[in-house]
């Protein structure tokens, strides 16, 4: 099921937006796709990466979706919302998700330095709650 729901997603995200962005693009467009978290710090600690969980982000030009689910495929946490991207800076504003991490940015707005190099994506700031986070995401298949 797992495998089916990933690909399934990719597949939308890929038809949807079929056209690659240019490493110049500052668009929203840079950020389409789906992506893999493979690193994080939160609160300035190295965070283990469970390798029982997976965590995906699928970005379309005005919106994202992010869960964490288990081998079994069930999702243990979300969010989602939309976003504005103008090349450095990522704005957004959770609206939807379920578990800890979301309640606590439920609805208010998170900024971020965000840049992509390559298949890789950047992401650093501070939570709304006042918690530092960096993240390194990775392309899923292609953009």
């Amino acid at each position: 099921m797992r495998g089916y729901l990933t690909y399934f997603a990719v597949a939308l995200v890929g038809l949807a937006f079929p056209a690659a962005a240019s490493a110049e693009d500052a668009s929203p467009s840079r950020l389409v796709g789906t992506w893999k978290l493979v690193s994080a710090k939160y609160g300035g600690q190295q965070s283990a990466l469970p390798k029982d969980f997976t965590t995906v982000k699928h970005m379309t030009p005005t919106h994202f979706m992010w869960a964490t689910y288990d081998e079994a495929g069930k999702v243990i946490r979300t969010g989602g919302g939309s976003y504005t991207f103008d090349g450095k800076v990522l704005e957004d504003t959770p609206a939807y998700g379920m578990g800890p991490d979301f309640d606590v940015v439920n609805g208010r707005r998170q900024t971020f330095e965000c840049k992509v190099e390559g298949r890789r994506m950047y992401q650093s700031g501070t939570l709304s709650n006042g918690m530092s986070l960096e993240e390194v995401w990775e392309l899923v298949g292609k953009r």
